[in-house]
């Protein structure tokens, strides 16, 4: 489930299987390649600096893993989030379909391990929601078009935007209704199960 949106997202920008050595162009602002298919894994570094990929670079495929294509480009051969990268040939960026919007004047965008990215999103920006809407959590999952048209993947405040359609006083309603008819049906479970435990010792 995870990733679900980003997934149907990336069956437009992938739709068949990428044969090795296919060009891959970088549509997000800035991207990390990692030794293996896994954020936890170390970053590649060049004499202590830190390996970035910036948008528009241009990388040759390898080979796909899980949410990760195995990428090189010169010397350098590691994995890269696959959603940072498109094989669109018209040298167009390919957006996701947009499903919420900041509603604070100014909110600040974090890099996906939460460290500041230096990034703001504005009122009424829009912004694709990818990892699920859930208003009680500090942080959510979006992806973002930078001023350079370059696509951010990141975290911003839950508080700083809406989801489509649905407001955070709504989904907390729903929470709080599952939460009371959940207790409604447990008691009267236990009534019933009192009762017929009753009848069963009168019978007797």
């Amino acid at each position: 489930m995870k990733f679900l949106l980003c997934a149907i997202f990336a069956l437009i920008s992938f739709a068949s299987p990428l044969p090795a050595g296919e060009t891959l162009s970088v549509i997000s602002s800035v991207c990390a390649v990692y030794e293996t298919a896994d954020f936890s894994s170390p970053a590649l570094d060049s004499d202590g600096k830190e390996i970035l990929f910036h948008h528009g670079d241009k990388l040759t495929f390898i080979a796909e893993e899980g949410d990760f294509f195995q990428i090189e480009s010169g010397e350098v051969k590691g994995y890269v989030f696959k959603f940072y990268l498109t094989s669109n040939k018209n040298g167009q960026d390919v957006y996701p379909v947009f499903n919420g919007s900041v509603i604070a004047s100014e909110s600040n965008i974090f890099n996906i391990d939460g460290t500041e990215s230096g990034h703001k999103a504005k009122l009424g920006q829009e912004v694709f929601i990818y990892g699920g809407f859930d208003g009680k959590k500090e942080m959510t999952e979006i992806a973002i078009v930078l001023e350079d048209g370059s696509l951010f993947y990141g975290l911003i405040s839950t508080k700083d935007i809406k989801a489509n359609g649905i407001s955070g006083a709504l989904i907390t309603s729903i929470t709080i209704i599952i939460a009371l008819v959940t207790i409604i049906l447990a008691v009267v479970f236990i009534k019933k199960s009192k009762t017929k435990k009753e009848k069963k010792q009168t019978s007797t």
